[in-house]
């Protein structure tokens, strides 16, 4: 896809894997500077690094507000650490970047989630809890955003091929995992880079405040 719209940037949070840098590969020809971030960028459970960003980089046209999670752990073993530690990776840094950056206007800011918001996992709680919340947080924004011509989405993936996921599951148990899918298949990470170009070359408005649940059929929810 090739458009004349240009982006002047785009900063993406975990732009150099995964959902992340699919989606930097996808926008490049329609933005003129593209920074995707790794963790050695910004680490996004350490709120000084975010601050230090957040000096580097005041403002932008798109941004992507993107972060690995927790190990899946039991409740009952969750530490006081592992909660503080991914309230900050999962919740506070991106608020900060909310309230500290600034995004031009007609500009973009995607949130990459998870299913886990429709359909929770016992297993990675700490994860769900603080995706939920911050989907709460831009939920209520999108309309406020959207008075200075700003749109946010709520990006949920499924199961896609990412070093998350081989984290979670293991390159062993794909093929496993793949035959329970609907789809028969773990997704390619580009399918919501495109999407996101799309919206970026065609100005999409309409999904602001949306939160796109990108699952193969693997909810069975309405809503």
């Amino acid at each position: 896809m090739t458009s004349k719209i240009k982006y002047k940037k785009a900063i993406i949070l975990g732009g150099t894997s995964g959902i992340g840098k699919a989606i930097s590969k996808s926008i490049r020809s329609i933005c003129t500077e593209i920074f995707p971030c790794s963790r050695k960028d910004i680490d996004t459970s350490d709120l000084e690094s975010v601050n230090n960003f957040i000096k580097r980089h005041k403002s932008t046209d798109v941004l992507l507000l993107n972060s690995g999670g927790p190990p899946a752990v039991d409740f009952n073993k969750i530490t006081k650490a592992q909660w503080d530690k991914y309230h900050n990776q999962l919740f506070y840094s991106f608020c900060l970047m909310l309230q500290k950056m600034k995004i031009n206007k007609g500009g973009y800011i995607f949130y990459i989630s998870s299913l886990t918001i429709k359909q929770p996992s016992s297993t990675l709680i700490i994860s769900t809890a603080y995706r939920t919340a911050f989907s709460s947080v831009i939920k209520s924004l999108s309309h406020d955003f959207l008075k200075k011509n700003i749109s946010i989405i709520n990006i949920a993936p499924g199961s896609f091929l990412t070093p998350r996921t081989l984290e979670l599951v293991g390159k062993r148990n794909i093929k496993k995992i793949e035959k329970t899918l609907p789809t028969k298949k773990i997704a390619d990470p580009m399918e919501i880079g495109k999407f996101v170009e799309y919206i970026l070359v065609n100005r999409i408005t309409q999904l602001a405040g949306n939160t796109i649940f990108f699952d193969g059929s693997q909810s069975r929810y309405l809503f």
